[in-house]
């Protein structure tokens, strides 16, 4: 059996740059598919971007897309489980504030994907639902 350690795609988040994707080399197919998907080379950082001013959602859905299209021509992809939860949100007048669940389902998805105890899940549900309620 040929286990295949390094990936021939790979997605990840960068907080400044967006949605990035490295190829393992130079393959044609490669760069072709991540253009299709809007993804542009930077020579300088060699490695795939998404325009800055993608909504996080739809970056998420070209990752997925283009992802599902290498996985069709037995291509291997590895992804950072981190692309699905939503980038801090800027405060008008000062630094950053953290994504509250109740304002993004993919942040929810986050903080559940991270409890272990069934109870826990309860909790920040209710908490949720209770936000929601008010």
């Amino acid at each position: 059996m040929d286990l295949q350690l390094k990936p021939d795609v790979a997605f990840g988040v960068h907080p400044d740059l967006g949605v990035a994707a490295a190829v393992a080399d130079e393959r044609p197919v490669l760069d072709e598919v991540l253009r299709k998907h809007h993804f542009r080379y930077s020579e300088y950082l060699d490695v795939h971007l998404l325009p800055n001013d993608t909504p996080h959602n739809q970056a998420v859905q070209t990752m997925a897309s283009a992802s599902c299209k290498f996985q069709e021509a037995d291509l291997s992809v590895a992804a950072d489980p981190k692309i699905v939860i939503p980038q801090p949100i800027p405060a008008p007048d000062g630094p950053a504030r953290s994504t509250q669940p109740a304002q993004s389902l993919t942040a929810l998805t986050g903080q559940l994907h991270e409890l272990r105890r069934s109870a826990d899940v309860a909790d920040v549900l209710s908490e949720v639902r209770d936000k929601r309620a008010r």
